[in-house]
């Protein structure tokens, strides 16, 4: 039986049903439409968590799909390829066709490139990225207004790698890729080609996780703890490796005392009784033992990944020791240092913005207590504790806020307290005379702290000779090896070198934004301070390697080494330097890398993102970061 016939062209009234047919928006991320999987519609969905790709999660840009009538208006010149129209197959090939029709899209495509070719000729504006572009003279007033421009310019939203979180940078922070930032257009590109190439490793998890249930004792969490060989291996690392450099304790000496009456009573409290809270651990203590063990490990000699394992251990063990204690309605000391050791982790594991936030939060419980302007009720012997620990969460705010170019969570000292008579750890003086190295490093927070914004380049360069001048106050063997006689002051020396440089090369920076034209002197000044930077570090790793896995020296020198590639100077002595920091953090990074049971790329400490910010630097040839 024949099959029966529709009364009407079936053709035309497919087109017609085609051309009514209701659009749909899309509602579902791109990897979940992949997969055919259901999507929650969030950005991240619970696929992609699950899933361990939050980075790819992206929702279409626009939620009205386009027609096919829709056209660019600029195209409508080019020509286009003929569109073939629906028609019945052959029943035989020929062959003679199938050649003309291909040498007929051959023309087609040869008048296209045609036509690409005489537009990019009449409008080279339309292209920055040309390099045959010529180079336009600007007259001296475009110069002041883009000066202008460049005092006005706003910060900028960019995207982390590691978390896929859009976060804020100043005008004036350090450059997006120090950072392991990227923008949002080039963050996307990238984050699709490192997961192409599996080179983009694993989102960074919640530093917090709870390990255990909400009911939790300290007791329970003491079983997290490692033998007491290990813990004294670890609180060694701290004393010689992270405590000179970045003091968070307030008493060394006391906390030493109270770690080994702890190792003496610990099988006693391994062996009471379970149903006696009183016998259990003070929790504030614990959060600061887990809290200097996590930092501990970071500096030890253990296997890469027994260190990245330990460390997020003793970091999750110290936070809810602190839920424990209850440390927001009743905050002391010891909490306070715990939670500054912990950001110190975070950043020492390129979780650097979440150590920005966590300090914003522990200043803030300081001031809660009066650890900024210290109460009448503390004994006198206490007051010189407080005070040195609230320069100490100074200086590490500081640091970070001035890095992104955010406003720091403590206000500029006031007349009445920024005087060092104020605050003694300011005027600490060393044996040989001058400023101790810890007084110099906060000295230098402290004139951060006290800058007024630097609009013009006359501001820029009064602070950078006041940051100059601070070499003026100094121990001898902080400025000049001669005078250093301990391996302890070579490393003060240099790492005293490395913040101060780096803080030094920020004014230049700042100095050649904001000027409307490149002074040759400036720029050969910030070249050889740079420079210092860099030499400085690569100098403090042949010292101690150990040393060097913080991340505020290696990013320091990265920092200066970006700069340093931006400048164009004497392009053949800063790529000697900058390969030989380039050297030293690919051996790093190899040594800090590992893959994990489901083959993801790990990484442990500050050395990856480094080298990455690096080797892009050398891929474009510096002009991404050029002033």
């Amino acid at each position: 039986m024949a099959d029966a016939e529709y009364p009407y062209d079936t053709r035309l009234v497919s087109e017609l049903l085609r051309d009514k047919r209701r659009t749909r928006t899309i509602r579902s991320c791109f990897p979940c439409r992949h997969r055919k999987v259901r999507c929650s519609g969030q950005v991240p969905c619970s696929s992609c968590v699950k899933r361990n790709h939050p980075e790819l999660c992206r929702m279409p840009t626009t939620s009205t799909p386009v027609r096919p009538a829709d056209r660019e208006p600029d195209a409508q010149n080019i020509p286009r390829l003929p569109e073939p129209e629906p028609r019945a197959v052959p029943a035989a090939w020929n062959p003679a066709a199938a050649m003309a029709r291909l040498e007929a899209i051959e023309r087609q495509i040869g008048e296209l490139k045609a036509s690409f070719r005489h537009i990019a000729a009449t409008a080279p504006e339309s292209y920055p990225g040309s390099s045959s572009s010529p180079l336009v003279a600007e007259s001296e007033s475009s110069n002041l207004a883009e000066s202008a421009s460049r005092q006005k310019a706003p910060g900028q939203q960019v995207v982390e790698e590691a978390t896929g979180a859009t976060i804020f940078l100043g005008r004036h922070a350090d450059f997006p890729s120090v950072l392991g930032c990227r923008e949002p257009q080039l963050a996307q590109e990238q984050l699709l080609q490192d997961a192409m190439m599996d080179d983009g490793g694993v989102p960074r998890a919640y530093p917090f996780t709870g390990l255990w249930g909400p009911q939790a004792t300290s007791r329970e969490v003491c079983e997290t703890l490692p033998d007491d060989e290990d813990i004294l291996r670890y609180w060694q690392a701290y004393q010689t490796t992270a405590y000179p450099f970045y003091p968070v304790l307030a008493s060394i000496d006391e906390f030493g005392a109270a770690l080994m009456d702890f190792l003496q009573r610990r099988p006693q409290l391994a062996a009471a009784d379970r149903s006696k809270p009183d016998e259990e651990p003070d929790s504030s203590w614990l959060a600061l033992l887990f809290a200097m063990l996590a930092c501990g490990v970071q500096f030890a000699d253990d296997p890469v990944q027994e260190r990245d394992l330990r460390s997020r251990v003793f970091l999750c063990s110290s936070f809810h020791c602190l839920r424990l204690s209850n440390f927001f309605s009743q905050t002391n000391l010891e909490q306070i240092q715990a939670m500054a050791l912990i950001g110190h982790c975070l950043r020492n594991n390129l979780d650097t913005n979440s150590a920005w936030i966590l300090m914003g939060a522990t200043m803030r419980l300081a001031q809660s207590i009066g650890l900024h302007d210290v109460p009448a009720s503390v004994p006198a012997a206490e007051k010189p504790r407080w005070s040195r620990l609230w320069w100490t969460l100074i200086q590490q705010d500081c640091f970070l806020s001035f890095t992104y170019d955010r406003p720091p969570s403590a206000l500029p000292p006031t007349p009445s307290s920024s005087s060092t008579t104020a605050s003694p750890c300011l005027a600490q003086q060393d044996p040989q005379g001058g400023l101790t190295f810890q007084a110099s490093s906060l000295r230098i927070c402290h004139l951060v702290l006290t800058q007024p914004p630097l609009t013009t380049p006359a501001q820029a360069f009064i602070a950078k000779e006041q940051f100059l001048n601070l070499q003026n106050s100094t121990a001898p063997f902080l400025t000049d090896k001669r005078h250093c006689t301990t391996l302890q002051q070579h490393l003060e020396r240099l790492a005293f070198q490395i913040h101060l440089g780096y803080v030094i090369c920020r004014m230049y920076r700042l100095h050649l934004g904001l000027s409307a034209a490149r002074d040759p002197t400036m720029v050969q000044e910030c070249m050889q301070t740079a420079a210092r930077v860099v030499t400085a570090f690569l100098d403090l790793y042949r010292l101690s390697k150990a040393v060097c896995r913080s991340w505020a020296f290696v990013h320091n020198a990265v920092s200066c080494a970006v700069t340093l590639r931006g400048l164009g100077v004497h392009p053949g002595q800063a790529d000697e330097l900058v390969q030989r920091l380039v050297g030293m953090l690919r051996r790093e990074a190899t040594g800090s890398e590992w893959c994990d049971e489901d083959t993801n790329r790990r990484h442990f400490g500050p050395y990856s993102r480094a080298l990455r910010a690096l080797l892009e630097v050398e891929g474009d040839g510096g002009e991404r970061v050029g002033f």
